[in-house]
């Protein structure tokens, strides 16, 4: 799947209801809890972060959910599927503490929404089933790799969520979600792009030697967690893809033959070192920034250069960080969909079916 036809896919969904309610419910409860698993939880940390970034300071996200929910909470529950145990059952312990719950998902039909006491659809497939596979196969109907298991649901959720940052900031919704899909819509990745990444990309064995490790901080690290699940399913029956997200529990050491893939507008130099660092036990280094000349991009094998990252020089400011308007972070959008569109290619390159994907899909969600 190209890049834009990618983003035209996710633009054909527009958020159109009525969500003047939730302005208050955010402002006006004790505590705002957003939660999800795998995808839909990086999406509800993005969420969180920007909502924090704005003044909501009592907001909480999936790695700081409370033990005991109360009658003056807010959860905002995050499933395609609307079937995710572990997302069902925080949903579940937070109605019995009688909180408000609200989800966003694709299926009105699900548990998880017959459970919510506001639902918010955006369309996208619900979780795959064998039985759609076979059927699509029967009527000659072609769907897009990956698409069954959430890419269009998570991505038009976050693109949601920014738009209600900006509606929260007194701005009207739909204006800001087509001005989001506008800043990705204004790039468009050269061809050539791909075919440098996929020769970099450690290959997907019944042994694998080499791994791909991700790296990236604020937004670009969401990004780069975004990527890395959804990189992680791309094998066929009997092999498997390693790849880890740099700050995954544990220890990530590299080794001759890895991938270490950089995410960062800025050119951070913190990441230009461990680059260096990395480099010199033989791996091999991409980096996406908005800077090339500078020392990350000198000290990488493969630079590609996505533009829309601001520099800002506030005294105690890091480079990474979650801008009060998401229109400011252009570059990290259209990186998501880039690497989205990027692993489109690779599944398509490899013939990487629909079941394959599935077989690789989470058993502890």
């Amino acid at each position: 799947m190209s890049y834009t036809r990618l983003v035209d896919e996710v633009a054909e969904y527009e958020p159109k209801e009525d969500l003047d309610w939730i302005i208050g419910r955010i402002y006006g409860s004790k505590r705002v809890v957003v939660f999800g698993a795998g995808r839909s939880g990086d999406v509800a940390d993005a969420f969180v972060k920007f909502l924090r970034n704005i003044g909501v300071d009592h907001s909480f996200g999936p790695n700081d959910v409370p033990y005991v929910f109360g009658p003056c909470d807010l959860l905002i529950a995050i499933s395609g599927s609307g079937v995710t145990q572990y997302t069902l059952e925080v949903a579940k312990v937070a109605k019995e503490g009688g909180s408000f719950v609200t989800s966003i998902t694709s299926n009105p039909e699900s548990q998880l929404a017959s459970i919510s006491d506001k639902v918010i659809l955006v369309p996208g497939a619900h979780r795959w089933k064998e039985e759609d596979y076979y059927m699509s196969k029967l009527l000659g109907v072609t769907s897009t790799p990956l698409t069954p298991l959430g890419t269009l649901f998570e991505l038009r959720t976050m693109l949601l969520s920014l738009s209600l940052i900006l509606y929260l900031r007194g701005e009207e919704l739909l204006d800001s979600y087509r001005s989001l899909i506008k800043i990705i819509k204004d790039f468009t990745p050269p061809e050539e792009y791909y075919e440098k990444l996929y020769g970099f990309l450690p290959a997907a064995s019944e042994y694998p030697r080499n791994k791909t490790v991700v790296l990236g901080e604020g937004l670009s690290g969401i990004v780069g967690r975004f990527f890395s699940t959804r990189l992680r399913h791309l094998s066929k029956e009997g092999q498997e893809r390693l790849v880890y997200y740099w700050l995954d529990k544990g220890s990530v050491a590299v080794k001759e033959g890895d991938l270490v893939m950089i995410i960062s507008g800025s050119a951070s130099q913190l990441f230009a070192e461990l680059a260096k660092r990395a480099k010199r036990k033989g791996t091999k280094i991409v980096s996406l920034t908005s800077f090339p000349d500078a020392d990350l991009g000198k000290a990488s094998d493969l630079t590609i250069e996505i533009p829309g990252r601001r520099i800002f020089k506030l005294k105690g400011l890091r480079s990474s960080y979650f801008p009060q308007d998401p229109r400011y972070s252009a570059f990290e959008l259209r990186s998501l969909f880039f690497l989205e569109s990027f692993v489109h290619y690779v599944a398509e390159k490899e013939k990487i079916t629909e079941n394959d994907i599935k077989r690789m899909h989470s058993d502890f969600t």
